[in-house]
């Protein structure tokens, strides 16, 4: 029993660095009672209680990997489920009000001999450009845009990204305007926004009254005050 004392610290020591009890027994056969009366007052430091927690969490995926990946396939099934069904309940809308609700969202309100429209979705700048083009009744000649991009981005790549979305000649293009987002820092990953946003400017000022008239238009209708 006295050499087992001996180990005492050592075994301390091993709890502080984070060993679990299991492992502690691999190493030296101290009885379980034992050890946990050696260790009952030990204090584990925060990190090394993490580093337990995510070492005994991988151990338990691993031992449940069928469980995980059936419940993963389930919940996904459910979500897929419920999205088909939500998007057979929308009806009865139109290009016009689609639009005119993004810039509503999105647009410049404060522009009075123009459109302008930004956004970072490729979906919502088709949707926009359909509306600009099929309800403004705009030419491309008077669609304009620009691409605000940040450090380390091909503007090239970016600028033939937009021109395949907008369907815009690249003449129709500016310059791209390259920004750092203070709350960033310079830390912005590239990957969060892998080309940017897109800003549009169309039309004149009868097209920018009308867009603001229709918003107003749904205001009306919806009963907002």
């Amino acid at each position: 029993m006295s050499s087992a004392k001996g180990l005492k610290p050592l075994i301390i020591s091993l709890r502080k660095n984070g060993k679990t009890y299991s492992e502690i027994r691999a190493i030296y056969n101290i009885p379980k009672g034992t050890l946990s009366y050696w260790l009952k007052d030990v204090i584990i430091p925060e990190k090394e209680k993490i580093r337990m927690q995510k070492r005994a969490y991988a151990k338990w995926r691993k031992g449940n990997k069928i469980f995980i990946e059936r419940r993963i396939t389930e919940a996904k099934k459910i979500r897929d489920n419920a999205k088909q069904k939500a998007a057979e309940e929308i009806k009865n809308i139109n290009l016009k009000q689609i639009g005119s609700a993004l810039f509503w969202a999105e647009g410049g309100k404060k522009q009075r001999n123009h459109i302008r429209f930004c956004n970072s979705d490729p979906e919502i700048i088709k949707i926009m450009m359909r509306f600009l083009r099929e309800i403004c009744h705009l030419t491309d000649r008077k669609i304009k845009a620009r691409a605000h991009i940040y450090p380390r981005m091909d503007y090239k790549k970016v600028i033939g990204f937009w021109s395949k979305i907008t369907k815009l000649p690249r003449k129709n293009f500016y310059t791209p305007q390259f920004q750092i987002s203070r709350a960033s820092k310079r830390k912005r990953q590239i990957n969060t926004l892998p080309y940017g946003t897109l800003h549009l400017t169309a039309g004149d000022t009868e097209s920018a009254c009308k867009v603001k008239g229709w918003v107003q238009g749904i205001i009306n209708e919806a009963q907002i005050k």
